[in-house]
């Protein structure tokens, strides 16, 4: 039994989601303002530094023992960009009262503010010690970022595919690192508890009496209210296929195909199109998996995934050397055989047994089951079992019209070479 509440509390709004599922509780506070590409590198940056210390744990072997004491209790943060909003999370996952010992959960919660809400700061500027160590590993990883193939060319793909927030990498850029410093940092971080939006999620066997009055106490959140912008962004008007190759030192070639949808209705985007992604490319039963990897021989791996807020689909493919091309007409006429209606009854069913499956998979899951739910927040999509529901539903008919709003946008290839 799942009871979901959402609760404005003025400068943030609470969502409660009790369930019996899990011996444990799972928080996760959420910040999130409008995409702008000269704040990614300043959030991946943040969340880095704030993982390291607080003013109350003032090293990460301090933090590290504190979260032992506290029956191995597990924090985290992560970074993303959501459509047009840039995604801020910290985590939190602890084992119930019920399990260690009363109080425990509330000595986490308070661990939890002081890595949000007490860095390590001195005269208004993170420690530099500190700044330097983060600095330097992220400096290191943007400049091996191309040792990573496969997430390179989806990084070079997605920017050959569009010159707006779909086209930011999300790992930040070498050139706005170096205009980092720790006072900056410190003055974008108080704008970031201020001005962002401000969404907490608890899910657990909790009283929502008991749980609202205790993050009262805990949290001293003190955010502006915001008018909030459309999270999807908006769709070209017109699509003209562009082919970008690019040569790189490797033994494979790295492919990587958008699909802009257009013209989709909401129904369309959250039913028939989750269907026709894993017909296409969504799992071991998938078209490109049986005939591009197993039927050719063409790629070591193959699949696609549906980007809704970006109105996209994402084919990625490790590619048999000098084979791309014979991969790309291969996926054509994949493409081109679904919008003409080359769907069986049984793909089609798998397809939805894989989807179901997924939700089952998500009900397993603490973290999910909150990203399920903060869509419900940020797009208004359906709960987990109206969505079980509606997606059996779908007929061939309804993907078939999806597979024809499907439109190739970009070809990429990060063509392997041995010389």
């Amino acid at each position: 039994m799942i009871e979901y509440k959402r609760k404005e509390q003025g400068s943030y709004n609470l969502h409660i989601i009790k369930t019996d599922l899990f011996k444990t509780i799972t928080v996760k506070v959420f910040f999130r303002e409008e995409a702008l590409k000269e704040n990614i590198t300043k959030r991946n940056f943040l969340s880095r530094i704030m993982m390291l210390s607080t003013n109350d744990y003032q090293s990460k072997v301090e933090l590290t023992k504190a979260l032992q004491n506290l029956y191995a209790a597990q924090v985290s943060a992560t970074n993303r960009r959501l459509g047009n909003y840039l995604d801020t999370s910290f985590s939190l996952r602890v084992l119930h009262d019920k399990y260690t010992e009363e109080g425990n959960f509330k000595k986490s919660l308070e661990l939890l503010n002081s890595v949000i809400l007490n860095p390590k700061v001195d005269n208004n500027s993170f420690n530099e010690k500190e700044f330097s160590i983060v600095y330097e590993e992220y400096k290191a990883d943007l400049n091996t970022l191309v040792e990573d193939k496969m997430t390179y060319a989806l990084i070079r793909g997605m920017e050959s595919t569009s010159s707006d927030v779909t086209s930011y990498r999300s790992i930040g850029y070498l050139e706005d690192l170096e205009k980092i410093t720790e006072q900056n940092l410190y003055d974008y971080y108080k704008e970031m508890i201020k001005h962002n939006f401000l969404d907490i999620f608890v899910l657990g066997n909790v009283d929502e009496v008991e749980i609202t009055n205790l993050f009262r106490e805990v949290f001293n959140f003190d955010t502006f209210k915001k008018k909030q912008i459309d999270a999807r962004v908006i769709e070209p008007k017109k699509i003209s296929t562009k082919k970008v190759i690019e040569k790189i030192k490797a033994e494979q070639d790295n492919l990587v195909m958008t699909l802009s949808t257009l013209g989709l209705t909401d129904y369309e985007r959250n039913y028939p199109l989750s269907l026709f992604n894993t017909i296409l490319g969504g799992g071991s039963e998938s078209l490109l998996f049986k005939e591009v990897r197993e039927k050719n021989s063409l790629a070591y791996t193959i699949s696609s995934t549906p980007n809704k807020l970006d109105n996209l689909i994402i084919i990625r493919g490790g590619i048999t050397s000098n084979k791309s091309e014979e991969a790309i007409k291969l996926i054509k006429k994949i493409l081109k055989d679904l919008a003409n209606g080359h769907i069986s009854d049984e793909l089609l069913d798998k397809a939805k047994e894989y989807y179901t499956s997924a939700i089952d998979d998500i009900i397993e899951s603490s973290f999910q089951m909150i990203e399920s739910y903060y869509m419900m927040e940020l797009l208004g999509v359906d709960d987990l079992e109206t969505k079980r529901k509606k997606m059996l539903k779908v007929t061939k008919e309804e993907v078939v019209v999806v597979a024809k709003k499907t439109k190739l946008n970009t070809i990429y290839i990060l063509k392997g070479e041995n010389e």
